[in-house]
């Protein structure tokens, strides 16, 4: 029986080839997308205009209403949940201002967060653990902040009709 004899730089390019054809497919329903700092974020319907009622809808239970006043172009931001897990949804007038003014102001509320962490878990003032929001998405004209991962955010927005 003859051996073959395979170089591991072979086996790598091969793999290397693999991942970028799998890549070059056909685009998915959803997109990441990469901004100046180099952070991926996730946009989903971006030709869908979305109300509180639509969350409603596919699931979401709506908790609080909070003021827009610190969060810049937003038109409504309502607190909930969703298979047990919190998820705030922040509205927009389109999904252009969405990106624009929604993304920066998320990714500002998740470094606010991690800022406060200590030792993985999220601590409230008084140096108790809370639940706090680590990833987001944009669907259509609103940015979802999930608590822990975007898992659950993801169910919600397939649920979306």
């Amino acid at each position: 029986m003859k051996s073959i004899k395979i170089s591991k730089s072979a086996i790598v390019a091969f793999f290397v080839a693999i991942s970028i054809t799998a890549c070059g497919s056909t685009a998915p329903a959803d997109q990441s997308i990469v901004d100046d700092d180099s952070a991926a974020f996730s946009v989903v319907l971006a030709d869908q205009h979305f109300t509180p009622g639509s969350f409603i809808t596919a699931g979401w239970k709506k908790s609080k209403q909070y003021e827009t006043a610190t969060v810049p172009e937003s038109i409504e931001i309502w607190y909930g949940f969703f298979q047990q897990k919190d998820i705030e949804i922040r509205f927009y007038a389109s999904h252009e201002a969405a990106i624009e003014h929604g993304v920066p102001a998320a990714e500002g509320s998740i470094e606010g967060a991690v800022k406060r962490s200590k030792g993985g878990n999220l601590l409230d003032v008084s140096g108790g653990s809370f639940t706090g929001y680590s990833d987001f998405l944009v669907a259509g004209n609103a940015v979802l902040l999930c608590e822990f991962d975007r898992t659950k955010c993801d169910v919600l927005v397939s649920a979306l009709k």
